[in-house]
């Protein structure tokens, strides 16, 4: 495995983008703009987890990436990140997310693909009410604990996979 880089640049992107799928991007823990901007022009797989933060400004750009994005590294996400994020095409993974408060979640189940949340231990009655309502596959698989009330809401949800509480 290699070690966490700090800065992923335009030139970075620019000198690989043809081979960009073999580039290991989920080792920046940093991203310019630009560089956002030349990725997001590309339709396929994007693993960007090294980011531990994102702007909205950078949330915006990826706004625009079709195909499956990965952003595992974010451990908290804004309900304005969330909003933009929900625009993209494709799949979003957001599986270091470890709360998700009401506002983030009503924000992503604008989100119209595959949508994994695996870092969740715990959800809210609220945010299980509101993740309900999204359209597209619902992956919850890593939730400890739910609610009965909860667990009522995500069954409402036609593609939610999580664990079986039962013992």
């Amino acid at each position: 495995m290699s070690a966490t880089k700090t800065k992923l640049t335009l030139e970075v992107v620019m000198a690989h983008r043809e081979h960009i799928h073999s580039l290991d991007l989920w080792t920046y823990s940093k991203i310019e703009i630009p560089a956002l901007e030349a990725l997001s022009g590309l339709k396929r797989y994007l693993n960007l987890s090294g980011l531990t933060a994102l702007t909205e400004a950078a949330a915006e750009v990826l706004s625009r990436h079709e195909g499956i994005l990965e952003l595992r590294g974010l451990r908290s996400l804004s309900a304005p990140i969330a909003m933009s994020l929900s625009k993209m095409k494709g799949g979003l993974w957001l599986d270091g997310l470890v709360r998700l408060p009401i506002h983030t979640a009503q924000a992503l189940t604008q989100h119209r693909g595959d949508l994994y949340l695996r870092g969740l231990r715990r959800l809210s009655e609220p945010a299980a009410e509101a993740l309900s309502t999204h359209q597209g596959f619902l992956s919850l698989g890593g939730l400890k604990k739910l609610t009965m009330i909860a667990a009522r809401s995500l069954a409402k949800h036609p593609q939610c996979a999580m664990k079986d509480f039962r013992k």
